[in-house]
């Protein structure tokens, strides 16, 4: 088959089938999901279920059976999670598919188009402009340029020519060539780049920080207390062996934040399958939360305001000598730049060949244009005017200024008689016409771009093109402050941070340049979320704090995403944000409802410890509590949506919520069991008033923490308590609780009233708290 005016025939069916036989193709496992056996594994083999078991061995060995029943939770809480992960894996991995990246092979002299997985060692393959090269080979025939950043660090482009390597995990940004494959699967350095692309080097959501630092904190705390419990109620308070351990295991059990990470999971897991609806692919799960607290969007022009497709409109000659038709359609015929430009000449002028080519200079987003040298005619560049004439008529130059203001996109037609061999610019070219091109304006720009004014999420628009047409084309879209735009072609990179904050559009912006802008804006403080479709935004894609890309992209583009919009719809990312914000509200909300349980049980172990005598709680009652208030309730009142804005920090925000209910009941309880041995009360009828209170103080905490109280969250709690109540009382034995005379019930209406107090003065002392611990280590920084 002929390519490049070369024959090549590729490998047969016969060649390949003995590669593959011998293990010579280029399967890469997809590493975008967990496999079952880690999920199911990482559901199962934790600290907290270990804790879970021993805790399970103990109230066996002591024959307190019916204080057992936690573990029944523990098992449903481990099976919904691992179902609930997998579930989603395989929504994951069925759109994944959808992203899988194809390449054009040539076998049997027939070029056809197979997955990158499918190569093996010495196919045929064609890479092209905004492809990321899989596999490690060697350049044949034509010529790209190669941006190797993901191995070097260095974003310069390449040139590579016949007989150059090219190693896979780089991107083309320009070109096209046919190449000769020389490493495919473990030799090939594919494995470590891919990791490098999808994988975000260590970096880690507020969320997941705040939930791993929770989790290290009690796992510090958990022994030490139990021991020294343990100590107080057996070898001091002289309890019988097994309600001392029996005791022991109830705190224990108070401290551990168990469906923690369970609603975590459920909630990121439900949100993936949420967006999946929306053909979205979510390749990084904790991204969804960033998104909610995503206060900055940086839009690419192309397949945001617009849908990523260009039109010629019109066609002026400045030199009746000069035939642009012709001109053009024999720089089609050499260049294969694949880009939407590139797109939108062919359609219009299709290609020829009447002259004879000598080189050829790519298009590439650094330089902003292609040019082709012509035997016996001269050389040829197209492109913005201010990257290819140092002079330009003033006639000229203000033709091209008013369309520009208009909206359109104008190339100019560069010639000179000089002949070229390399990619220098040649000076005092000649400019003998223009194209007039115009974009496609999405229908749903103006409705999204709305949203987000709404939201108070500043936009931000990053383009390679003309600031001018960029501002025109966003009036169009009625984008907010569109007149306040820049060339940033000039700035230095400190006049760019300056910039950041004071205009809206940005134009003739290097890909280094978005990298910087997106840097700039985290320095200030942004949270950014960066959308772009090609190789020139691979950067600041992966700079961003989320980073979303159009199915219809580059791979490379892809690769380096959180998130891939499959239809190219725009209007999905108000969806995307809501997402975001509804699982980082519910799951704050929820952490607020289980650390209420793990700071009063560690507020009244050490109070135990230090004051009182037998701990009020035993294990059965705690896992009642634990599943009609917090458990139950948090579960249904995660599906309900909450949009609202995300604001300060989430360990701060889920502290403070919690804090004060907890520390009502850990106070009250400790007043009621010293205050109970001094009257000479029941043991049984003080775990009563402490049930009873806790109960009290959970739903307090429930109504404050999910207020305002929509109609479907006070159905859920409310009927969630008359759950309780009835359970309280049908089985008052097996939980073993007693009966409350005259003084246990004023003893409980006093302390209820008493807690209200310790309640309001808790948020007060809980700031001041929290603002002196700031400033210590403010200072001590």
């Amino acid at each position: 088959m002929k390519i490049f005016d070369r024959e090549f025939s590729g490998l047969s069916q016969e060649d390949v089938l003995k590669r593959q036989q011998l293990g010579k193709t280029h399967f890469v496992e997809s590493k975008t999901t967990k496999t079952y056996k880690e999920i199911i594994f990482n559901n199962i083999f934790t600290f907290f279920n270990l804790i879970n078991i021993l805790l399970f061995a103990c109230l066996v060995f002591v024959g307190s059976y019916r204080n057992t029943l936690f573990i029944s939770v523990i098992f449903f809480n481990t099976l919904t999670g691992s179902y609930q992960e997998i579930k989603a894996k395989r929504t994951l991995d069925q759109l994944s598919i959808l992203t899988k990246q194809q390449i054009d092979v040539l076998r049997d002299n027939q070029l056809s188009k197979i997955n990158v997985d499918e190569i093996v060692q010495d196919d045929l393959i064609i890479l092209n402009t905004g492809m990321q090269i899989p596999v490690d080979c060697e350049l044949l025939e034509g010529h790209i340029e190669a941006n190797e950043s993901l191995l070097t660090g260095e974003s310069d482009a390449i040139l590579k020519v016949n007989g150059d390597s090219l190693l896979s995990g780089s991107f083309v940004t320009s070109g096209r060539a046919i190449c000769k494959v020389i490493h495919v699967g473990k030799e090939s350095y594919i494995h470590k780049l891919t990791a490098q692309a999808k994988e975000f080097e260590g970096k880690k959501s507020e969320l997941s920080k705040s939930i791993d630092q929770i989790l290290k904190i009690i796992s510090v705390i958990i022994i030490p207390l139990s021991i020294l419990l343990f100590f107080k109620e057996y070898f001091i308070g002289h309890y019988p062996f097994s309600d001392a351990v029996v005791s022991v295991v109830a705190a224990v059990l108070g401290m551990i934040p168990s469906g923690l990470v369970l609603l975590t999971t459920i909630a990121l897991s439900l949100s993936v399958l949420r967006l999946a609806k929306k053909n979205t692919l979510v390749q990084n799960l904790f991204c969804i939360e960033t998104l909610a607290r995503v206060d900055t969007i940086c839009l690419d022009k192309t397949g945001t305001l617009t849908e990523g497709k260009l039109k010629v409109d019109d066609v002026i000659c400045f030199d009746d000598h000069f035939n642009i038709d012709q001109i053009i359609k024999n720089m089609n015929y050499c260049l294969e730049d694949g880009n939407m430009t590139s797109i939108a000449l062919h359609q219009y002028f299709s290609k020829e060949k009447n002259y004879q080519p000598f080189f050829v200079i790519p298009f590439s987003s650094q330089r902003k244009y292609s040019a082709v040298s012509f035997n016996e005619f001269g050389t040829v560049y197209l492109g913005a005017s201010q990257f290819i004439f140092e002079n330009l008529d003033s006639k000229i130059e203000k033709k091209i200024k008013t369309y520009t203001s208009q909206g359109f996109r104008v190339l100019c037609i560069g010639y000179t008689p000089i002949i070229i061999n390399d990619n220098t610019l040649i000076k005092n070219l000649k400019c003998i016409g223009i194209l007039i091109l115009s974009d496609v304006i999405r229908q749903d720009a103006k409705t999204t771009l709305d949203y987000f004014k709404r939201q108070d999420v500043d936009i931000k628009i990053i383009s390679g093109d003309d600031p001018v047409t960029v501002s025109a084309i966003a009036r169009r879209c009625h984008l907010l402050n569109y007149e306040h735009y820049i060339d940033v072609s000039s700035l230095s990179d400190e006049q760019i941070k300056e910039a950041i904050e004071k205009y809206t559009i940005f134009g003739r912006v290097s890909p280094k340049q978005k990298q910087l802008m997106v840097n700039a804006l985290q320095e200030n403080n942004h949270t950014v979320a960066m959308t772009g479709d090609g190789v020139n935004d691979v950067l600041a894609l992966k700079a961003a704090d989320c980073s979303i890309a159009m199915a219809s992209g580059s791979d490379a583009a892809k690769s380096a995403s959180h998130i891939v919009l499959l239809k190219n719809n725009f209007n999905a990312m108000p969806h995307i944000v809501n997402e975001g914000r509804r699982v980082i509200n519910n799951i704050t909300a929820s952490a607020s409802m289980y650390l209420i349980k793990t700071i009063f049980s560690v507020v009244l172990s050490i109070g135990m410890i230090l004051f009182g005598h037998g701990y009020p709680f035993k294990p059965i009652q705690l896992t009642v509590i634990s599943a009609c208030c917090v458990g139950i309730p948090t579960f249904f009142l995660t599906y309900e949506p909450n949009f609202k804005r995300v604001s300060g920090d989430f360990l701060k925000t889920v502290f403070k919520n919690a804090f004060p209910f907890a520390f009502m009941i850990a106070i009250c309880s400790t007043i009621i069991v010293n205050g109970g041995r001094v009257l000479g009360l029941e043991k049984e009828m003080l775990s009563t008033i402490c049930v009873l209170l806790t109960s009290w103080c959970y739903y307090s905490g429930l109504r404050h923490i999910y207020s305002p109280l929509s109609h479907y969250r006070s159905f859920v709690i409310h009927v969630m308590q008359i759950v309780l109540y009835i359970s309280l009382i049908v089985g008052h034995q097996f939980l073993g609780l007693g009966n409350i005379d005259y003084i246990g019930a004023i003893t409980l209406m006093f302390l209820v009233t008493f807690s209200k107090v310790i309640y309001l003065l808790n948020f007060e002392l809980f700031d001041y708290t929290y603002l002196f611990l700031q400033r210590k280590r403010n200072k001590h920084k």
